[in-house]
């Protein structure tokens, strides 16, 4: 894999953390995915004081997981395995510096190409445009 070719990323200027994560779960649920967690990495700015917190580099962090169940179904039916990409996730972050926020991804087609399936190819592309059309959809 190939970070800077695999990895998606989007900037969003203009609309605080907290609205593009809104918006974004709201576009993830609209293509009837269900979010299955949203992991709140930024609680450990809570937990830790002094110089630790001080060298985090983000000041938000959340982790969206979501998935469709017929999808997920067919790709982890092509090969059992496959359920360590699963549910796919959006990473939610802006950093201690910056206004901007960033949403990255994983692109499904990468994880299926490890698997050399052109059933899971398929299925990979169809979750990938729906990804790519959810950022598209985040009004910013």
């Amino acid at each position: 894999m190939d970070i800077s070719e695999d990895i998606v990323t989007r900037k969003f200027s203009g609309m605080s953390f907290d609205e593009v994560l809104e918006y974004l779960v709201q576009e993830v649920k609209d293509r009837n995915y269900l979010i299955t967690r949203i992991n709140n990495i930024d609680n450990i700015h809570e937990r830790l004081n002094g110089d630790v917190a001080k060298n985090l580099k983000f000041k938000l962090y959340k982790i969206v997981e979501f998935c469709n169940l017929e999808s997920c179904s067919q790709l982890i039916s092509t090969d059992l395995k496959a359920g360590v990409f699963m549910p796919v996730k959006f990473a939610v972050y802006q950093s201690d510096n910056q206004e901007q926020v960033f949403i990255s991804f994983l692109k499904p087609t990468s994880f299926a190409s490890i698997f050399n399936s052109e059933r899971m190819n398929r299925i990979a592309e169809i979750l990938e445009k729906d990804m790519y059309d959810i950022l598209d959809e985040i009004i910013f």
